[in-house]
């Protein structure tokens, strides 16, 4: 696994106890290029809308290149798009999210 998806799998795999099993239909995707410089992106109806298709996650490598500096900087960028789009699914808000 290379290394910007190790860490878009460590922030998933620390999203809150509580929300981990309501996220077994999200599909994660790790994407190298973005549409308009997104970090990241939420495509579904959500965890309370239903719909015919699983939820989807898409996390830009590059668009995260180019706005963190550092490894450490990236890699908590990348845990705030994570929990970002995640909050999209459960229909939260910013101050929401945990």
């Amino acid at each position: 696994m290379e290394r910007f998806e190790e860490a878009v799998q460590a922030a998933i795999d620390a999203i809150p106890a509580q929300f981990q099993p309501y996220l077994d239909d999200v599909e994660f995707v790790v994407a190298d290029r973005s549409p308009e410089g997104l970090l990241g992106l939420y495509d579904g109806a959500g965890a309370l809308g239903g719909g015919d298709f699983p939820a989807r996650v898409t996390v830009y490598k590059a668009a995260h290149e180019t706005v963190c500096e550092t490894w450490p900087e990236l890699v908590e960028e990348v845990r705030r798009t994570v929990l970002h789009e995640i909050g999209h699914h459960f229909q939260m808000e910013e101050g929401e999210l945990p």
